[in-house]
């Protein structure tokens, strides 16, 4: 780890200078510190789940204010790491080959064709980047997955309510979405996957609150899986069954974990020979090991792109760069209907970054499952069985929906908070004495992880 150096000064004096501070006003700084980090999290968190609909009283106004309000407290977040703490940065594979592909994608603004728009997104990734570093350096990772899990709890009991009691506004009425729930959500989908999340985080999280924890539990999962099966999101549905499938195997004996993974080694060369020889694209549907699968119209989206990227194959057409005017309306007339979104985070990566930001994201990727897997091998700790099964399940949902691509999004800030939270909290980990439990009490006495070495 090397340290972005803050302003320290007003911490401790000067060698050869005097020593007397206001000892009132030190307490009351080091005591109020931890409240106003957990408050701005909180309510960065808050604003990355808000996705004003169009039909919302802000109306157009609705996306520049969730901006502008990212990016204020992004601005706080950063600058309170700074100045009151150290930004700590690691120099491990996961975190180099993250910040790199990150890096990389902002700064395909540069060469793209989005103009404002793709500058706009390139500021937007680098705020989230640095946030959610600062983010690490205040809070570990078992808090933070804590904090995802209670407002994407709160948010999927205000959507309930929300649909019994304002149906207009919390059910779908659009073509082929008439009666899906949306709740406060922007779309179904949207509520699918948080309530995926919330379904995976109540059976795994080790959140106490003393008797009445199993029956809130229970009602959290029940509440999730009537908001997620009512959604009919089947991308919902299906990051729940791999978050559960994830907690499983995740908890499964070291031995057997083993024979697992090299039973997926082994079998998955044939398996991708056969999916090869049998699977088949259409407009709107994959066919594959005798299968068919209805994707909505998005292989139409993907060819469209894909067949131009030909002359853009090394760099891509840069962040927001592909769906310009002239391509939106050339994808109209061919269709007679046009949506700038390829609904599929990796086909965006390729065809926005081309080869080479495909091939930073997939290592960088690969490296931080294989600590993971490494971690949860090895750690026995429920925390980071949950960070594996988020982890899963938003890689598999960044099939179905363009999540790398939401810049701002939860989803987006949570897989970076936990990617680059997983480090430290494993060394923190491998630290503990072999009989301390790693979790006694949640108590303010532990310090975060940005202050220990």
């Amino acid at each position: 780890m090397f340290t972005i150096p803050g302003n320290h000064g007003a911490r401790t004096a000067s060698a050869g200078g005097s020593t007397r501070q206001c000892p009132r006003r030190c307490s009351d700084q080091a005591m109020a510190s931890p409240k106003f980090e957990s408050v701005a999290i909180y309510a960065l968190i808050i604003v990355s789940m808000w996705s004003p609909a169009p039909d919302s009283p802000l109306g157009s106004l609705g996306e520049p204010i969730r901006y502008a309000l990212f990016a204020g407290i992004s601005l706080t977040l950063i600058a309170y790491t700074y100045f009151a703490r150290r930004i700590r940065v690691s120099l491990s594979a996961d975190w180099a080959l993250l910040i790199a592909f990150l890096l990389y994608t902002a700064l395909s603004a540069l060469w793209g064709d989005g103009g404002a728009n793709g500058m706009i997104k390139a500021v937007l990734i680098l705020f989230t980047l640095t946030v959610s570093i600062c983010i690490v350096n205040l809070k570990r990772l078992d808090e933070l997955l804590v904090v995802f899990y209670t407002l994407a709890c709160i948010f999927v009991v205000v959507s309930l309510i929300i649909v019994v009691l304002f149906p207009a506004q919390g059910i779908e009425t659009g073509w082929e979405l008439e009666g899906d729930w949306k709740g406060f959500a922007a779309q179904k989908n949207e509520l699918g996957a948080i309530s995926a999340f919330v379904v995976v985080g109540a059976l795994a999280l080790p959140v106490g609150l003393g008797r009445l924890a199993m029956p809130i539990r229970l009602a959290n999962i029940a509440i999730a899986m009537v908001c997620l099966i009512n959604s009919g999101s089947r991308g919902g549905q299906l990051i729940a069954i791999v978050g559960v499938a994830s907690l499983i195997c995740s908890r499964l004996p070291k031995t057997l974990q083993r024979l697992i993974l090299v039973a997926l080694v082994v079998f998955s060369v044939p398996l991708i020979q056969l999916v090869l020889s049998t699977i088949s694209l259409t407009d709107d549907r994959i066919g594959v090991l005798g299968t068919t699968l209805n994707t909505s119209n998005r292989t139409t989206l993907w060819f469209y792109g894909l067949d131009q990227l030909q002359s853009h194959l090394f760099l891509g057409f840069g962040v927001g760069g592909f769906w310009t005017p002239a391509r939106l309306l050339i994808f109209q007339d061919m269709h007679g209907w046009v949506l700038d979104n390829f609904h599929n985070g990796y086909i965006t990566i390729l065809i926005e970054g081309g080869l080479v930001g495909l091939l930073l994201m997939l290592t960088a990727i690969g490296f931080i499952l294989l600590l993971l897997l490494v971690s949860v091998g090895h750690l026995r700790d429920a925390y980071l069985s949950v960070a594996f099964a988020f982890t899963m399940m938003f890689l598999v949902s960044n099939l179905v929906e363009n999540q790398i691509g939401r810049s701002t999004s939860s989803f987006f800030l949570m897989f970076l908070v936990i990617s680059l939270g997983i480090y430290g909290y494993v060394k923190w980990l491998a630290r503990l004495p072999a009989n301390m439990p790693p979790h006694p009490t949640r108590g303010p006495e532990r310090r975060p992880i940005a202050q220990r070495a």
